[in-house]
């Protein structure tokens, strides 16, 4: 069991983050701090004399944060302005690419608890997520760092004058005020790299004593800055060399003049090998070669002189002056969040699917509804783990070692479907350390069955298709005995097992619950919640209204016509293409096919069949597969969307085109009947021949009255805007989800 300080005795905590010229992962670090599980903390900003928007990002946090500014590029100082503006009784550092562990502070100030300590550090995660990127750091007075085990006790070195000492990594660093005013703070001597190795070397000299918390996390992404780019190497050397060459001669004088010497030695002929080997290597050209040569030599002499006066001047103290008032503690008092997990093998922009989207978007209004969200999806590659835009991303790969034990457990097929639960779950349990409250997962491959038995956290189960729902419009698998028995039919009997005992389940349509039920011979009742999809307004995303659709239609243009899926029979394009086949010839319409390429053999049966030559026909045009943003073009580009779907559980592509203002035609067939408003966002049709002749009635029609689908357009987008935006969908979601809580006595944003 996690032991922590009770709230009441929990020290009030600044957290420190430095900024410059990092705008872009600024706003991730921000609200990384903001989702901390900690009672008494408050955020210290400073901003360097940044160039990019970091001013504008910073405004957006006006009254959560406090907002300082240094106009030197000199983390020490910038520091020292941080600690100056802080107020609580420990000071904690964070990196402005950095994201902490939402029990960060919480580990470091159980710490704290005794009086003697002056500083705790914790580990730190490397730009993957995943690796280590510092554990424990012991470094000698010539600032020359060691990696001992992490059961190395490092207590021991905790000693005036000792030659070995703890050293924290400055982007997970925590002091204790009183350590920090006693030693006068950072000396600006550091304007990078060793400034928190000498901070803490001058507390252990001071009596304090500083050790390590292996459980405070930070993700560090150590992203690109003024001295180095983006794969590490130095842009220049001068500031690093100067504070090594700095510490060496300040604190490594006890040591004897002669080590001083040959330490100073050593680091300069290191760091021009290192030069040369980059240039031979081809990694750096010979004028970079040649700065940084003259970088060694200028930050050798200046750091020599530095020491030179610090010696004269008997200093011994940090540079920071103590701002006589500075302003109250700005307590975060926003309550700690409800942290949710959602499961989609894969994301957009590399998986456009209905689970894929829809996962995302949800991720995205709920991280917009106040709610910390986890995305697991699978990776083909290295796992990893960022957080990107105010969301986690848990890329995860399959995992063999469990895989068995849970397809005997739960009768699933081991390949494909066992391997990856058991990366999910493997996920799941390193995120109970997050203290995450739900987990909602898909019905499509069962992703996170086993969280069903987990008491540790909430499981929502939501609805798509179905293995038994998909099965009638897959041959194949029919075809397919053995495939069948041995993947779809267990399947089958697995989702039968889920639905009938998930606590929660997540609909988006009467339709799908009713077909589920009948199906499969469960009541989900009220365990089910049905929340319909949302999408994002297409018009807003464009840079476009709804008036200069209606302008464009009034001109009097052939009508384009959209089918927009993939060619197979559940998305009835055969309906569709029979109803472009019939008026191919009107020159009042355009017919418009996106959203799959078609093989040589369906092209073949397309002019069959359908008289449809698809690589002449000018009034038929075959996009093939199209990305989002092409898509979403089309979807504003058509004046009617054809979605003759024989089976939807929702119908997505509906929303989607009347998000562009553009009314459907479609079948009356799942969830599709409960979308498409009948004279308002467009026409329904019972079945399969009544859409042929209706639909193509219907065009004619829209194509001679264009007031009729001027209005329609209006109503269509004034019926997707009341009901399916992303934001309607999220802001439902979230209050289920805040209800399921409630319900076990959780108290939430």
């Amino acid at each position: 069991m996690i032991r922590f300080l009770p709230d009441a005795q929990s020290p009030p905590i600044s957290v420190v983050i430095n900024t410059l010229n990092r705008a872009e992962l600024l706003d991730d670090a921000i609200t990384g701090v903001m989702q901390l599980d900690y009672p008494n903390y408050e955020l210290v900003v400073v901003n360097g004399p940044s160039t990019d928007h970091s001013e504008e990002v910073l405004a957006r946090w006006q009254g959560q944060i406090k907002h300082l500014r240094c106009d030197v590029p000199n983390l020490s100082v910038s520091r020292n302005f941080g600690i100056e503006g802080a107020v609580g009784e420990i000071v904690a550092f964070l990196d402005d690419d950095a994201v902490p562990h939402p029990h960060w502070l919480r580990y470091l100030a159980r710490n704290f608890a005794d009086p003697s300590i002056g500083g705790v550090g914790g580990f730190t995660v490397d730009n993957t997520g995943v690796r280590w990127q510092v554990r424990k750091t012991v470094c000698d007075r010539f600032g020359n760092a060691n990696f001992p085990a992490d059961c190395f006790d490092e207590r021991v070195l905790n000693w005036p004058g000792t030659p070995l000492y703890p050293s924290l990594l400055g982007t997970n660093s925590s002091f204790r005020m009183a350590a920090l005013r006693e030693i006068g703070g950072f000396d600006h001597t550091f304007a990078y790299l060793l400034d928190e190795t000498d901070v803490c070397l001058r507390m252990v000299d001071a009596g304090w004593n500083v050790v390590y918390e292996p459980a405070a996390l930070i993700f560090h992404q150590f992203a690109a800055s003024h001295i180095r780019s983006s794969t590490r190497k130095a842009k220049t050397l001068y500031p690093s060399v100067v504070s090594k060459t700095y510490f060496i001669n300040h604190h490594g004088r006890t040591e004897g003049y002669g080590k001083v010497a040959q330490a100073l030695q050593d680091y300069r002929s290191e760091l021009l090998r290192a030069n040369a080997w980059l240039e031979e290597h081809g990694e750096i050209s010979p004028h970079h070669r040649q700065a940084l040569d003259s970088d060694v030599e200028a930050g050798t002499e200046a750091g020599m002189e530095a020491s030179s006066r610090a010696l004269l001047e008997r200093k011994t103290r940090g540079d920071m002056v103590p701002e006589p008032a500075p302003a109250p503690f700005l307590a975060h008092e926003t309550p700690r969040p409800l942290r949710v997990v959602l499961v989609s093998q894969g994301l957009p922009p590399d998986n456009e699917a209905g689970i894929a989207r829809w996962t995302m978007l949800l991720a995205e209004g709920l991280r917009d509804s106040g709610i910390a969200v986890h995305v697991i999806t699978r990776t083909r590659d290295l796992p990893s783990r960022r957080f990107r835009d105010g969301i986690w991303y848990h890329k995860v790969a399959a995992a063999g070692e469990d895989a068995d034990a849970l397809a005997a457990a739960y009768r699933v097929p081991r390949s494909g479907v066992a391997d990856w639960m058991a990366g999910v779950m493997r996920e799941i349990a390193f995120l109970k350390t997050f203290g995450i409250d739900l987990v909602s997962f898909p019905v499509w491959d069962l992703e996170a069955l086993p969280v069903l038995d987990d008491p540790e956290v909430a499981s929502v189960l939501s609805l798509h298709t179905t293995y038994k729902l998909a099965r009638p419009f897959k041959p194949e698998w029919n075809s397919r005995i053995i495939y069948g028995r041995s993947f779809v039919e267990p399947m089958i009997e697995a989702e039968r097992a889920a639905l009938a005992r998930a606590p929660h389940i997540l609909a988006n349509s009467r339709a799908v619950i009713d077909q589920i039920e009948s199906e499969y011979g469960v009541t989900l009742g009220e365990r089910a919640r049905i929340v319909p999809h949302g999408t994002p307004d297409i018009l807003a995303r464009l840079g476009v209204t709804l008036a200069d659709k209606l302008a464009r239609q009034r001109k009097g243009d052939a009508l384009h016509v959209l089918f927009a899926g993939r060619f197979e029979p559940r998305k009835g394009y055969d309906l569709a293409l029979r109803v472009a086949a019939q008026l191919r010839s009107d020159g009042r319409l355009c017919f418009d096919f996106a959203g799959a390429t078609p093989d040589a053999a369906l092209l073949d049966r397309i002019k069959a069949e359908h008289g449809i030559d698809p690589a002449h026909d000018p009034a038929v045009r075959f996009h093939g597969e199209v990305d989002r943003a092409a898509l979403e073009r089309l979807y504003y580009d058509a004046d009617v969307v054809l979605m003759p779907s024989r089976f939807e559980s929702f119908g997505l592509v509906a929303i989607e085109a009347m998000s562009a203002a553009t009314p459907v035609l479609a079948l009356a067939q799942g969830g599709l009947s409960e979308v498409v408003e009948e004279g308002v966002s467009g026409f329904l049709f019972a079945d399969e021949n009544a859409f042929v002749k209706g639909a193509t009635q219907r065009l004619g029609a829209l194509a001679g009255d264009r007031a009729l689908l001027g209005r329609l357009a209006q109503s269509s987008h004034a019926a997707f805007a009341a009901r399916f935006s992303d934001a309607v969908m999220a802001h439902d979601v979230a209050d289920f989800y805040r209800s399921i809580l409630a319900a076990s006595g959780g108290d939430y944003d």
